[in-house]
């Protein structure tokens, strides 16, 4: 049985200061992997089974981000970073979708979109999501989608009060994850 650790960070924020969307280079891999890893524990754990959350949680802390970085500038997507005091607050991963159903020139996807804990809900993921679909639209797309939680109404809400609406597509592993759609033409 695997063994879930609890994984904190810490990281005091002072004072709130101007925030710069830049997008991430390899070598900013262990403060990708840090935040990845920090609101990924915040978000989940409450909605996911705990033998599901334990072993992403374990997957995700050795992911490498250095390479998705470069595999996603490859691919014609990129990691866009919020940095604020020197510090990567936020991030967003866009590109092309990888859904099978989906034409990859005309369809972009939202593949992540975390924000630190303590900079949360003062506009960081919405300019990080905003400034991502602006890319994959530049890029051709016709289409975003993203996936989300059933059951985590937040983020669900947050989307659909920037017009992404369900699909009707669901992924079951548990949980249970929708796919939302923004038409970009």
């Amino acid at each position: 049985m695997l063994a879930c650790a609890t994984i904190t960070f810490f990281d005091p924020f002072c004072q709130p200061e101007a925030v710069e969307l830049v997008h991430a280079d390899p070598a900013d891999a262990e403060a990708l992997r840090d935040l990845h890893l920090l609101t990924w524990e915040v978000t989940y754990r409450p909605y996911a089974p705990e033998a599901w959350y334990c072993e992403r949680l374990v997957a995700h802390s050795v992911r490498d981000w250095g390479e998705i970085v470069r595999s996603q500038t490859d691919r014609g997507g990129g990691v866009l970073t919020a940095r604020s005091g020197g510090r990567i607050v936020g991030l967003c991963q866009y590109g092309p979708s990888e859904d099978h159903d989906h034409n990859t020139e005309e369809v972009g996807q939202i593949h992540r979109l975390y924000v630190h804990p303590a900079r949360q809900r003062i506009g960081i993921g919405r300019s990080l999501l905003t400034a991502s679909v602006g890319h994959l639209c530049q890029g051709g797309a016709q289409t975003a989608t993203l996936w989300v939680l059933e059951t985590d109404q937040g983020a669900r809400a947050f989307y659909e009060r920037l017009d992404w609406k369900p699909d009707g597509t669901r992924q079951t592993h548990p949980p249970t994850d929708l796919r939302y759609r923004l038409p970009l033409r």
